[in-house]
């Protein structure tokens, strides 16, 4: 019997020890599949929206125009099945069904995103992914943010929120490093650092990058690791 019981101990702290990984590389999976998902309709979006209109970027964002009427969000959502359009003001998360009022940075903990990248508006598909624009930031692009899961969280940039543009030739492409980062210690990091240390400097829009590592399957730190395969517990 004693014997039975100490087996049954040892199974029991290996299981402690082993289990949070294996939930952890279930939600990585999840997240994966969700990104995977989310790109494939945007890009398709993107395109359709592109055939109809060659000149996107300066539709949205020429002229000194900073996308102010929502025009952008509103004819956006017209390429998918959507649950909510919401053509305000959206710098809290809350005025568009969330619990908090701002997405998480990359690193572990709750460190509040730069709230201004998901402001000009949003909209819920019928599969709850959730787009918000960015507006008109850079020169070469014009900017949004897709939660791929929605309100599920945790709501953390590069595990189910991510950072597009679409360039001045249409194209879709994940969050460019020089056009998003003005000093010298964010680029280097590639504003994706998930321990937080980003080139030694506190930076708002740490996780802005993440899309592109994402897409790559390279994790920032270490490129020949795959990047869902390695994302730490949020």
């Amino acid at each position: 019997m004693a014997e039975v019981l100490i087996t049954l101990g040892i199974i029991g702290i290996v299981a402690a020890m082993t289990l949070p990984s294996v939930i952890n590389n279930i939600k990585n999976k999840q997240h994966e599949a969700r990104f995977k998902k989310a790109y494939s309709v945007l890009y398709q979006a993107v395109l359709q929206m592109g055939n109809e209109n060659p000149a996107l970027w300066q539709t949205y964002c020429g002229n000194g125009q900073y996308d102010s009427d929502y025009s952008f969000i509103n004819d956006f959502s017209k390429q998918f099945k959507v649950l909510k359009l919401q053509m305000s003001y959206t710098q809290s998360l809350k005025d568009i069904g969330y619990k908090q009022q701002n997405f998480y940075r990359s690193q572990s903990g709750k460190l509040v995103f730069n709230p201004d990248s998901h402001d000009n508006g949003a909209f819920i598909t019928e599969d709850g992914m959730i787009v918000f624009s960015s507006g008109c930031w850079w020169d070469d692009g014009l900017d949004f943010v897709v939660d791929t899961n929605g309100h599920r969280g945790p709501n953390k940039f590069g595990y189910d929120v991510f950072y597009f543009q679409i360039s001045k030739n249409n194209q879709l492409l994940p969050s460019s490093i020089n056009e998003t980062f003005s000093n010298v210690g964010s680029q280097k990091a590639g504003g994706c650092a998930f321990d937080g240390n980003v080139g030694g400097i506190p930076v708002n829009d740490n996780g802005s990058a993440c899309s592109r590592f994402a897409l790559m399957d390279r994790f920032p730190s270490d490129e020949s690791k795959s990047y869902w395969k390695n994302l730490p517990p949020p």
